[in-house]
């Protein structure tokens, strides 16, 4: 006799076998037994597509947490999602299992200043010209590492580049100038992850 779990196999939200049939808060617990140190930081994400897809890259990759560096909304402004809410229906329900945090843009160095005394090096990832560039492929990043995303189209603003620690950028061979923010974090969020790699469940 088949030993199907009837309860798993009603379960159609986008999950790993082992996950089925768990509430939205054990899901996370589970995750946080085996996440990583890996931060993940963006500013002025203005596609819900870009915010989707990053926080389904981090949820993949075990981060610890994802922070929105927002803009403010003037007719809001003690609203920290800022001027642009996010449809979240591209995350498929990953965002439930997810420590995501929204911070007003100015307040980042606020933040960077609780990334440094927790010991963490923060890397803005751009291809500007006019800084100290270092080739993510021949980079070795700490266990304890940020990484810190502008919107594909404005990039980061330059004094969160200059607060940074370090720039990294994507080597590309081909005839566009840049990738799309929630690809390139994609990338990132793998190189880190082969250079410390997370349990698996």
């Amino acid at each position: 006799m088949s030993k199907i779990d009837l309860k798993n196999a009603i379960d159609y939200r986008n999950l790993g076998d082992d996950f089925k049939g768990m509430t939205n808060d054990d899901i996370m617990q589970a995750l946080d037994q085996h996440r990583g140190y890996m931060i993940t930081a963006l500013q002025n994400l203005t596609h819900d597509f870009n915010k989707a897809t990053a926080v389904r890259n981090h949820n993949a990759f075990s981060g610890r947490e994802i922070v929105f560096l927002n803009p403010e909304n003037p007719m809001d402004p003690e609203n920290e999602e800022g001027a642009k809410k996010w449809n979240k229906t591209g995350a498929v329900g990953a965002q439930h299992y997810e420590h995501i945090k929204h911070r007003k843009i100015t307040d980042y160095q606020a933040l960077f200043d609780e990334w440094h005394a927790e010991g963490y090096t923060i890397y803005a990832v751009d291809n500007t010209p006019g800084y100290e560039l270092h080739n993510v492929f021949e980079t070795e990043f700490p266990e304890k590492s940020v990484f810190l995303f502008g919107e594909e189209q404005i990039g980061l603003a330059d004094e969160l580049i200059q607060a940074a620690d370090k720039m990294i950028y994507i080597p590309q061979t081909g005839s566009v100038r840049s990738l799309n923010v929630s690809v390139a974090h994609g990338i990132i969020a793998a190189l880190y992850t082969a250079q410390h790699p997370v349990p698996e469940n």
